[in-house]
């Protein structure tokens, strides 16, 4: 849009431009003509009105001190011809034989141009019974008339024309733009995690000006924003009703689940339930507990702005901690690389949970008999799996809870809040977490700021 915009205002100027000049130039070609036919016109009327004039017609050797003494110094540059019936030159002045081409005798007006010369001729017909016919005409250079040379001057002239026009075009495209800049970068801000029910920021004051001065309080624009601000607000709204409704329900099944297993304990005591069918019950009722503790977890942080009890924390001593947690249901998997040791400002609850998710899940969906790698380096942490990979569907969603793929030929899911845990925790830190997964393993890379060193 913007290189169209940039093309319509050049476009535009340019035949502005262009339009002036011609109409300067016309301008400047008829004025010099009514000039140029003024002075023939005033000249010939001077000699048809002169009586000596007429009477010279007839006695041809004194025509020419007589046209002298008629126009004095009007006379000057005109070339005069009188010609017979049969338009046979009777008379002309001495300049006439250097002209390179005939003048005609009709119409009355006549241009007459040659590679060197312009001349302007009237034909008067004189009155009389000897039809005579009278010329007088102007000689001058064809550049008087017509520019036609394009010197070093005209083409500079002409090239800060075309370098003005394109800078004012540049000029015009920033400033007409720029609200619509401000807005489409705003909405690629804040439409970025829409996933994540999260509010969406207002439209900021630059972009509101823009729809509120007096000029543009009712153009395209002002209604762009006005629309948007109410979509905006419809979206928080809608975003406001889904979080409660959503934390409402995860609540209200704590209930029913505690109950349900008090049921069972009860009819366990009493011999209603066999014991395999009771653990079973027991087992299903703690997972969906967990889930359900884990989302009111997730939505909690997720709904978080200022993070609290920050605490340097060494990565290489949280790792090593992690890894020795683990070590115990996976022994000898995950190989540490710690290249270099550096302190993360973080809740180590936060930190903690995020490692561990994503270790939990290269131990998950990867063979046991592959290890999973650990390398610490400059600000950065990666951890490399050899697993079946992560679908491009669920790395598109990344944020959104309960976002999970199957992988049906080795009948692995989760419940998909690892991934939101890890994604929120890292947005809300602005830690750059960045996930490349293939066929044949994932990695995750997570690059912490410098200045947490």
């Amino acid at each position: 849009m913007r290189n169209r915009f940039f093309i319509i205002i050049l476009t535009t100027l340019v035949f502005a431009a262009v339009g002036i000049n011609l109409v300067h130039v016309y301008f400047f070609q008829s004025q010099r003509l009514k000039l140029i036919d003024k002075q023939i016109g005033e000249s010939s009327e001077s000699l048809i009105s002169s009586p000596e004039f007429i009477v010279a017609t007839s006695h041809l050797d004194t025509i020419e001190d007589v046209i002298s003494k008629v126009l004095e110094g009007t006379r000057i540059g005109k070339v005069f011809i009188l010609r017979d019936s049969h338009a046979k030159i009777l008379y002309q002045s001495f300049n006439v034989g250097l002209l390179k081409t005939e003048l005609p005798i009709h119409p009355e007006w006549v241009a007459v141009k040659t590679e060197e010369e312009y001349v302007r001729v009237r034909n008067i017909e004189l009155p009389g019974p000897r039809h005579l016919t009278l010329q007088v005409g102007l000689v001058l250079d064809k550049n008087f008339l017509n520019w036609e040379i394009l010197d070093s001057h005209v083409i500079n002239y002409i090239t800060g024309i075309v370098v003005a026009l394109f800078f004012a075009s540049v000029l015009l495209t920033l400033v007409l733009l720029s609200p619509l800049r401000l807005l489409i970068r705003h909405l690629s801000e804040i439409t970025s995690n829409l996933g994540n029910l999260r509010d969406l920021k207002p439209l900021p004051r630059k972009v509101l000006k823009f729809g509120s001065v007096f000029w543009a309080s009712a153009d395209e624009f002002s209604s762009l924003v006005s629309t948007t601000q109410k979509l905006i607000d419809r979206i928080n709204l809608n975003h406001k009703l889904t979080r409660s409704w959503t934390l409402q329900m995860a609540h209200e099944l704590k209930t029913p689940l505690a109950i349900l297993r008090a049921e069972v304990e009860s009819k366990k005591k009493m011999g209603l339930l066999p014991e395999p069918y009771a653990q079973e019950t027991f087992k299903e009722i703690h997972h969906m507990s967990e889930i359900i503790t884990q989302f009111l977890d997730w939505a909690d942080l997720e709904n978080s702005e200022v993070q609290k009890n920050l605490h340097a924390l060494r990565v290489k001593a949280l790792v090593k901690s992690l890894v020795a947690r683990l070590d115990k249901i996976a022994p000898e998997r995950i190989h540490i690389h710690a290249l270099s040791d550096f302190s993360v400002f973080a809740n180590p609850i936060h930190l903690d949970l995020m490692v561990m998710n994503i270790l939990t899940n290269a131990l998950k969906f990867s063979s046991s008999n592959t290890s999973v790698d650990i390398i610490i380096e400059d600000h950065v942490l990666v951890i490399r799996d050899r697993g079946i990979g992560i679908s491009k569907e669920v790395i598109e969603r990344l944020g959104q809870p309960f976002n999970v793929g199957i992988h049906e030929e080795e009948g692995l899911t989760g419940n998909g809040l690892g991934l939101a845990w890890v994604t929120t925790v890292a947005k809300i830190y602005e830690w750059k977490l960045v996930i490349q997964s293939s066929f044949d393993g994932t990695e995750v890379r997570v690059d912490f700021p410098r200045e947490e060193a």
